[in-house]
């Protein structure tokens, strides 16, 4: 066999192993014009990059269009001279549905098989199912517009976006009583405005 199907491909060059890999935040950003364009961020994204082709687009404008999946519209635009983002997600009610239903199986005893491990061999329910536009609310009102995957890296704005979920969005909340466990106090968030979040909006 090869060593590329032994996995070995690299074994004898150490050199090209790449061990130190550096985190970078402002790849998920969707404020800055540095991240990457998802369907979360969309033309936002394209016109913060470019601040010429942004500020030749005069007046009010909207763009609309629908995810991947076809469950959540998104809307891009700018009004009075300020650029926002709207997400209308069309499943919210069977999500919040299932989540209750979830917890009444919970609190009468009955164990998920899916559940996420507790790391001491069981199992725990899980915590939540939130919607991906309320995620996306939170993580810019909250966060400037960090994706979960920078958040959950850091443990003070994780047990924030957990605190910011129990108290607005408890509907989302599968965890038996409705009552997350959060073992970690931390200071409730700064509700950040949409001048703070679009840098290129002003």
């Amino acid at each position: 066999m090869t060593d590329l199907a032994n996995g070995n491909l690299n074994k004898d060059n150490p050199e090209l192993l790449d061990d130190d890999i550096e985190f970078n935040a402002d790849y998920y950003r969707q404020d800055t014009g540095t991240g990457i364009i998802t369907e979360d961020n969309g033309l936002a994204e394209v016109m913060l990059r470019d601040n010429k082709l942004y500020n030749s687009m005069k007046g009010d404008w909207a763009s609309t269009r629908l995810s991947q999946s076809g469950n959540m519209k998104i809307t891009t635009g700018r009004k009075d001279g300020q650029a926002y983002i709207t997400r209308e997600q069309f499943n919210i009610e069977a999500i919040a549905e299932k989540c209750r239903l979830y917890r009444e199986a919970a609190e009468a005893g009955y164990p998920d098989p899916l559940a996420p491990p507790d790391g001491h061999g069981g199992l725990v329910y899980k915590w939540m199912d939130l919607p991906k536009s309320i995620a996306c609310q939170i993580q810019d009102d909250y966060f400037g517009g960090l994706d979960w995957e920078v958040i959950k890296r850091d443990e003070v704005l994780k047990w924030q976006f957990y605190r910011v979920v129990q108290l607005e969005y408890p509907a989302f909340i599968c965890y038996p009583n409705g009552k997350l466990p959060i073992t970690k106090q931390v200071a409730y968030p700064r509700k950040m405005s949409a001048a703070d979040f679009f840098k290129g909006g002003k």
